[in-house]
């Protein structure tokens, strides 16, 4: 890219001949001749337009009206380059000497347009008629080149991108450049003023002349503007290329946004302390290399190494690895399920699934959610169209391990699902987190194929569908001692020991509905059915213990109905349902019968006795009310 110095060249060498011919040109012939000079460097064609004045001591110099530079023959967008105004001075005394020495070069309200088209050509890749040999400048003339100061006001800059479709404009930038030395560094400093406020900005290019001529230089950048900063440091070139390292830190990203004119709804977890470090590189298509990076946000850091295409959607190759990762600022809060203030309803904003398309390999030591806490992450995340789905090769919860995939769409709202399998879960912690239920111990393997919609935790459980299941080994419940209740009708306290527990389920609406749990004892069987309201989290479920018969083929099941709120479920044993459930001969038929017998055998096995004016039925339901209420509520607490 050496159109600008092409340019400045031109205008050097129409100063020049204006030092030859001294009061011998009129204005607009010199205005002529700089022209002819800037359109063989770039074979663009040049306009100046207005009045050309001259001026002679003690700097030798042209001031011009209106001018403008044509852009390359395939853009429609008007010209490269205008300003409404052009200023070059140099220095006379240097000039006799054979140096050129420019004092100022001043450019008022200049419109700069840089843009790439489809194929990915650029229109500052300017290749005139010059460039099989024409001499810069300070070769014309023997002589160095040096620029005291580059002055430009009320710039306006765009950047058109057609393969990426941007379309973007800077306005307001001030702009001074100064380069001193012929072969040697030049600085710069901006001002951009922004509709939320002003970034400021300094630069040291080292090799100024190589790094106008194209070539790459050793230099530095720093910017700052309210609530954030960036810095690079490396090497560079105006192709554009750059490698070196790169630190960006934003303390206030609502303000930044608000500074640049964007509208930005972001998470409260990535309002504040932000920042991404590492080594970067920039390739003249637009490619972007991460490397050893490290990024910084929610309370969160995690290494990074990456591959970005820029587009309108961004294209990435990516491997993000953490020790721990805490996510519950998006997912609404921490705690567990249980506390019965109900799900999160804190919008999830998902938005950022469409910027980007491609593979990212993610590990976390740990990962923190809200509900629970995951350990050992190692999955593979693959996006396209807005569509990710994570392939889990490892993972532990509830101390057990977990395989499968998870799902989030967010191509017509935001949806989630998956199809895991898990194994060696420890029932205790699992029902302790999610339910806040403390007195299961065991280890279970299940299977889950679930989805959801809604764009917060409370709307994905109130529309949860799928169906899974649920297998234990040996396992315990404290608080209670089924086998001892049914041989002595003692519920005071102890444990419970089970074999093995079977259970599958569908799931519709949010709601868990099971009808065939099966809980196999030593001597007693329980069953279940019912539903689980998780979108509520409410239960209405029968628990059934069924005593096996004994030698005289005598047995008992007293069923109890659990419902009411997870957090504080309501306990009574069902009584309609015990009598259903243990009579021998049909109700329809013998029904007063059939119902004395049941309350003798439940009265016996309760050890109770029929008060004075009290019915069988209200004995019995008295017994089972004081032997198994508090101790069976005891099992959810």
């Amino acid at each position: 890219m050496r159109w600008i110095m092409r340019i400045i060249g031109a205008l050097v060498v129409a100063v020049i001949l204006l030092a030859a011919a001294l009061l011998a040109l009129p204005g607009d012939k010199i205005a002529r001749i700089a022209a002819d000079q800037i359109e063989a460097r770039t074979g663009r064609a040049i306009e100046i337009s207005g009045d050309t004045s001259i001026s002679y001591y003690p700097v030798l110099g042209v001031e011009t009206g209106p001018v403008s530079l044509a852009n390359a023959p395939w853009s429609d967008n008007g010209p490269m380059f205008r300003a409404e105004a052009l200023k070059i001075g140099v220095d006379l005394a240097a000039l006799l000497g054979g140096d050129i020495q420019i004092k100022v070069l001043d450019a008022e309200a200049p419109q700069i347009l840089l843009e790439r088209n489809a194929e990915g050509l650029a229109n500052w890749q300017i290749a005139g008629p010059a460039d099989a040999g024409a001499p810069t400048a300070s070769q014309a003339t023997g002589g160095a080149l040096t620029l005291e100061t580059l002055f430009v006001r009320d710039a306006r800059i765009r950047y058109i991108d057609a393969r990426a479709g941007a379309d973007r404009r800077l306005e307001g930038l001030e702009m001074t450049l100064s380069l001193p030395e012929a072969r040697g560094p030049a600085e710069l400093t901006l001002k951009l003023a922004m509709p939320g406020g002003e970034i400021t900005g300094e630069g040291r290019v080292e090799r100024a002349a190589d790094f106008l001529d194209g070539q790459v230089s050793p230099l530095s950048l720093s910017f700052e503007a309210p609530g954030g900063t960036a810095t690079f440091d490396g090497r560079g070139g105006l192709a554009p290329e750059a490698t070196g390292r790169l630190e960006l830190s934003v303390s206030d990203a609502a303000r930044l946004f608000e500074v640049l004119g964007e509208a930005a709804d972001l998470p409260a977890a990535l309002s504040r302390d932000l920042g991404f470090a590492g080594d970067v590189t920039l390739t003249p298509n637009g490619q972007v290399f991460l490397r050893d990076g490290m990024l910084r946000g929610a309370g969160n850091q995690a290494g990074i190494e990456a591959d970005l295409r820029p587009g309108k959607v961004t294209q990435v190759t990516a491997q993000i690895a953490a020790q721990s990762l805490d996510l519950t600022g998006f997912t609404g809060g921490s705690g567990s399920a249980s506390s019965g203030a109900g799900w999160s309803r804190a919008p999830i904003d998902a938005s950022a699934l469409g910027l980007i398309e491609g593979d990212i390999a993610l590990s976390a030591g740990t990962l923190a959610l809200g509900v629970t806490e995951l350990r050992n992450l190692s999955t593979r995340i693959t996006i396209d169209r807005s569509r990710a789905v994570a392939q889990i090769s490892r993972l532990s919860v509830f101390g057990g391990s977990v395989t499968g995939q998870l799902v989030a769409n967010n191509r017509a709202g935001l949806s989630i699902g998956g199809d895991l399998s898990a194994s060696e879960v420890d029932l205790n912690r699992m029902l302790r987190d999610l339910a806040g239920i403390t007195r299961f111990t065991g280890s279970a393997a299940a299977r889950l194929n679930f989805l959801a919609s809604g764009s917060s935790v409370a709307a994905w459980m109130s529309s949860l569908s799928g169906d899974g299941s649920l297998e234990t080994g040996r396992g315990t419940i404290s608080g209670i001692d089924l086998d001892r209740l049914f041989r002595s009708g003692d519920a005071s306290g102890g444990t419970t020991i089970f074999d093995a527990t079977k259970a599958s389920f569908s799931i519709s609406e949010g709601v868990l509905r099971n009808d065939d749990l099966n809980m196999q004892l030593a001597s007693i069987t329980a069953t279940g059915e019912g539903t689980v309201d998780l979108g509520q989290q409410r239960l209405n479920y029968l628990f059934t213990p069924a005593a096996l018969k004994d030698d005289q083929g005598r047995g008992i099941a007293i069923p109890v109905r659990i419902r009411g709120p997870w957090s504080s479920p309501q306990i009574l044993p069902d009584l309609e349902r015990a009598i259903q459930l243990n009579a021998d001969i049909d109700k329809q038929e013998l029904e007063q019968r059939a119902k004395d017998k049941v309350q003798s055998e439940l009265q016996d096995a309760l050890g109770v006795e029929q008060g004075e004016g009290e019915s069988g039925e209200d004995a019995i339901r008295r017994g089972l009310e004081d032997k198994l209420k508090n101790e069976l509520q005891n099992l959810f607490k």
